[in-house]
C-alpha cells in the first residue's frame, strides 16, 4: 500500500520546535469470496418473499446488498455463463483438448491471473474450489496472463455438500485471498424435471452459503476482513415458457434474471439496488475490492452497493511525558481498504490540551492519511482525551483515547556501577550525550551491538552498550524523561536499553507481532532473566524477524 504522507512534518509552537511520530500499525488484509450457484431461478432466491428455499441467504441480505435486477445479459448456457463470470467479458471462449477430453480455455484474462500477476502472488492465495471433472473449464493464455497467474484447481468431490467439506479444509488451511466456489447441483436437478430435487438443491446451496459465512465470521484470518459475493450463471425458464423451470437457454426474463448478493466490511449493508448489473461487472467489482485493475474486462464495478472500509492505526495514543508549553506531535493513520472513497471528521469540542488537525479529511480507495495530534500541557498534570472520528464506513464511528502528563523540569536517576563491565542505557535524554562526559571515570570505550560489537562516541538513547569501571561507583542522570519509546531490532540478538521508569516486559508489544523469541537477559556479575526493564540497565532480547518494539 502507498502511503501518501510518508514527510514527517515539523511545526513551531511559539519558539519550541515540535516534532512529528508516526504510529503505524499493519491494515488488516482484506479477501473475496465469490460463490456461484450454477442454474438458480430468481424467483426461487432472492426473488422470493418468504425466502422459504433460501433463508440464510435471505437473512444475509439484511446484512449487506442485493442488485434486484442482475441479470446474464448475453448466452444463458453454463459453459459460456461461468467464464463470463470470471472472466468479467462474454468473450467467446476456445475448444481445446486436455488429456484425451474436450474442454474451452478462456480468450480473455480471468479474475485470478489479473490478480496473481498484479501482487505477483502464489497460486495458492487464488482458488477455484469445484466438483470433481474430468476436464474443467480453463482460463486464459493471453498474452503477459495465462497459465502462470491461474488458480489453484481443487476438484474435489461428487455433490456441493463434499465439494464445500473439501473446500472448508482449503480454506482453514491456506486461506486464499481470493477464492471462487461453483455448486453445480441445482441446474442438474433442475433438469431433471422434479420440483422437490431442484427446491431442494437450492436449499442446501442456501446452507452452504450460511455455513460458509459462519466459517468467514469465526475464522481468526477471515473474519471482519472478508467480502463475500453470490451469484448465478443463468435462470431458467418462467412457468409458461417452453419447459419451464426444467430448462433454460434462451432470452426469456427467467433464464435472464439472477441474483447478486454481497456481504462484508467492504459493502454496504441492508442496501438494495435497483439498477440494472450484468455479469461482466462482478470480476471488476472484486478487483476494486481487493484493489487489482481489470483491464481487459467489458463490465465496470459495481460501485453502489461497495463501502468504504475503515481502519486506524492505534485505538490508544499515549504521550508521555512532555515538559509544559512546550508541545509534542504524533500522527494517527487513517486507511480506507475498502474500493470506494472514505471521509472522516471529528467536531472539536474546546482547543485543550490534546489538539487534533484537521478536521474532516478524504481517504481514497485502498489509500491512507492521518491526522495530526499534538499535546501541549499547561500544568504538570495528567490529560486525557476521547477522540470520536465519524465516518461513512459501516461502523460510522471509531474512538482514540489519547494521554499525556505534564512536568515542569527535568528528573533525576541514580545508576550504581559495579567494578569490571557494566551493561546499561541511558534512563533519561540528555543534552550531551558523549561517554567521556556522561562516564569520566570509564576505564574502557562504550561499546554497542549491531551483529558486531561496535566502539561509539556518543551514546544512543534506546540502546543497550557495555562499558567498564575499575571501581564502584554511582552516576546521576538530570534530564528529560522517557515514558514511552520505540525500538527497531534485527533478526537475531539485540542490545536494547529501558524507559526513565520500570517497564514490565509483559507490556512490551511489537510490530509485526510476536516477533520477540525467549526471555529479555540483563547482566548483574552474570546474566539473568528480567521480568522488568529497568531505568539504566541494557538488556539483551532475541527476535525472530526484524521489526519494531513498544516500551511504555
Amino acid at each position: 500500500m502507498l502511503l501518501s504522507f510518508l514527510s514527517v512534518k515539523t511545526r513551531l509552537v511559539g519558539l519550541i520546535l515540535v516534532s512529528s511520530t508516526f504510529v503505524f500499525a499493519q491494515p488488516v488484509r482484506q479477501n473475496v469470496v465469490l460463490v456461484i450457484i450454477d442454474g438458480a431461478r430468481y424467483s426461487e432466491t432472492l426473488g422470493n418473499p418468504s425466502g422459504i428455499y433460501t433463508p440464510r441467504m435471505k437473512s444475509l441480505a439484511n446484512e449487506g446488498s442485493i442488485i434486484s435486477n442482475f441479470l446474464n445479459d448475453s448466452i444463458t448456457i453454463t459453459k459460456y455463463g461461468i467464464p463470463a463470470i470470471w472472466c468479467g467479458s462474454w468473450s467467446t471462449p476456445k475448444d481445446t483438448t486436455v488429456n484425451g477430453n474436450s474442454t474451452q480455455y478462456a480468450t480473455v484474462p480471468t479474475v485470478w491471473e489479473y490478480y496473481r500477476k498484479h501482487f505477483n502472488r502464489d497460486s495458492l492465495n487464488a482458488f477455484y474450489l469445484l466438483k470433481q471433472l474430468s476436464s474443467p473449464w480453463l482460463p486464459s493464455y493471453y498474452p503477459g496472463y495465462g497459465p502462470a497467474y491461474w488458480p489453484s484447481y481443487i476438484l474435489q468431490g461428487w455433490s456441493d455438500t463434499q465439494v464445500w467439506q473439501n473446500a472448508r479444509t482449503k480454506l482453514q488451511t491456506h486461506h486464499p485471498q481470493l477464492t471462487v466456489l461453483y455448486l453445480a447441483d441445482v441446474d442438474a436437478a433442475g433438469h431433471s424435471g422434479n420440483w422437490a430435487t431442484y427446491t431442494k438443491a437450492i436449499s442446501t446451496a442456501d446452507s452452504i452459503v450460511g455455513v460458509l459465512w459462519d466459517f468467514i465470521q469465526s475464522d481468526p484470518v477471515y473474519k471482519n476482513c472478508t467480502d463475500m459475493i453470490v451469484t448465478n450463471d443463468h435462470g431458467r425458464h418462467l412457468d409458461g415458457v417452453s419447459t419451464g423451470f426444467i430448462g433454460h437457454g434462451d432470452g426469456c426474463y427467467g433464464c435472464r434474471h439472477i441474483m447478486l448478493l454481497g456481504i462484508g466490511p467492504g459493502i454496504k449493508s441492508n442496501y438494495t439496488s435497483g439498477s440494472t448489473k450484468t455479469i461482466p461487472d462482478i470480476t471488476p467489482t472484486i478487483g476494486t475490492l481487493l484493489n487489482f485493475p481489470t483491464t481487459i474486462c467489458s463490465g465496470s464495478p459495481m460501485i453502489e452497493i461497495l463501502s468504504p472500509v475503515y481502519y486506524q492505526s492505534v485505538d490508544t495514543l499515549n504521550f508521555g511525558g512532555v515538559r509544559i508549553e512546550s508541545s509534542a506531535v504524533k500522527n494517527i493513520i487513517i486507511h480506507n481498504l475498502g474500493g470506494v472513497q472514505l471521509s472522516v471528521s471529528y467536531n472539536e469540542d474546546d482547543s485543550g490540551e490534546i489538539e487534533f488537525f484537521p478536521s474532516s479529511l478524504f481517504v481514497a480507495p485502498h489509500d491512507s492519511e492521518f491526522i495530526e495530534v499534538r499535546f501541549t500541557p499547561t500544568s504538570a498534570n495528567y490529560f486525557s482525551k476521547q477522540m470520536i472520528l465519524q465516518h461513512n464506513a459501516k461502523s460510522l464511528s471509531d474512538t482514540i483515547i489519547v494521554t499525556g502528563t505534564g512536568f515542569s523540569g527535568d528528573v533525576r536517576r541514580i545508576i550504581g556501577l559495579n567494578k569490571g563491565w557494566n551493561l546499561l542505557s541511558l534512563p533519561v535524554n540528555l543534552p550531551d550525550t558523549r561517554v567521556s562526559s556522561i562516564f569520566p571515570s570509564a576505564i574502557s570505550g562504550a561499546y554497542e551491538y549491531g551483529g558486531n560489537y561496535n566502539q561509539v562516541d556518543s551514546i544512543n538513547y534506546g540502546k543497550g552498550f557495555w562499558i567498564k569501571f575499575g571501581d564502584t561507583d554511582t552516576v546521576n542522570f538530570n534530564g528529560i524523561p522517557v515514558s514511552e519509546y520505540s525500538v527497531d531490532v534485527v533478526e537475531g540478538w539485540n542490545l536494547i536499553g529501558g524507559l526513565s521508569y520500570p517497564v514490565l516486559v509483559d507490556s512490551i508489544t511489537s510490530n509485526p507481532a510476536d516477533i520477540i523469541e525467549g526471555k529479555f537477559f540483563g547482566y548483574y556479575n552474570g546474566y539473568f532473566a528480567a521480568d522488568t526493564l529497568y531505568p539504566g540497565a541494557g538488556y539483551w532480547i532475541k527476535a525472530n524477524q526484524a521489526g519494531v518494539l513498544f516500551l511504555k
